[in-house]
């Protein structure tokens, strides 16, 4: 899919689920006395994704209406501010970039925290990760996104630890058996759109959502 390229989701399933969060995972509330810690430029930035995602899920939306356009810097300084409220203690530093076929994600992940701290013990996965990898390390997930007439489908295509690459039969079991039931995805199907938003045009650094009228059903 080239920059130019527009994707069209006039016939999704009427959620505000944008691709863009499913991936990162959650978008939530700022918490009162963060203010301090970081300066103007990232809070106003932080801000502005909020105020677009409260755009995107807004259903009311009746007649055509101007473009939204999520950044990489408003989604890195999201994170930046937000992330500790919704990632798992042990992950730092997240970053995301986009380009116009992938979605890269990246953090600075302590395994032996995340090993610690993870609240099911019988779970296998920390587990296996402990014995897998130690203390800190960088950590670097490479996304596919495919348009579909039902949204926009998420291929994990690489995990990469440190200089490892993650096997995909523990990608897999990862996403399945973590990831999905803890941020309440599933990407096994495509991802759908809000039915007033009815074209996305991926571009580097940046998606431009295109909002209409809500299509009857």
């Amino acid at each position: 899919m080239k920059p130019s390229q527009r994707i069209n989701f006039s016939r999704t399933r009427p959620r505000a689920t944008i691709v863009l969060a499913s991936v990162i995972a959650a978008f939530s509330a700022a918490t009162s006395g963060r203010a301090s810690t970081f300066d103007a430029a990232t809070l106003a930035a932080s801000k502005s994704l909020e105020d677009k995602m409260e755009t995107l899920g807004n259903k009311d939306t009746q007649t055509p209406a101007p473009p939204v356009i999520i950044t990489e810097n408003e989604a890195n300084c999201y994170l930046k501010v937000h992330s500790s409220e919704f990632l798992p203690r042990g992950v730092q530093s997240p970053t995301v970039s986009a380009q116009p076929e992938h979605l890269t994600a990246a953090a600075d992940v302590d395994f032996d925290e995340l090993a610690r701290t993870y609240p099911n013990p019988n779970d296998m996965a920390p587990r296996i990760l402990a014995a897998m990898f130690h203390g800190m390390q960088h950590v670097t997930a490479v996304a596919k996104i495919q348009p579909e007439e039902a949204g926009v489908r998420v291929q994990i295509e690489s995990i990469v630890v440190g200089n490892t690459t993650v096997p995909n039969w523990l990608v897999d079991y990862l996403i399945q058996n973590v990831l999905q039931p803890r941020y309440n995805f599933d990407l096994s199907k495509p991802l759908p759109y809000p039915d007033h938003v009815t074209m996305i045009v991926m571009g580097t650094g940046q998606a431009t959502f295109l909002r209409g009228p809500r299509v009857a059903k």
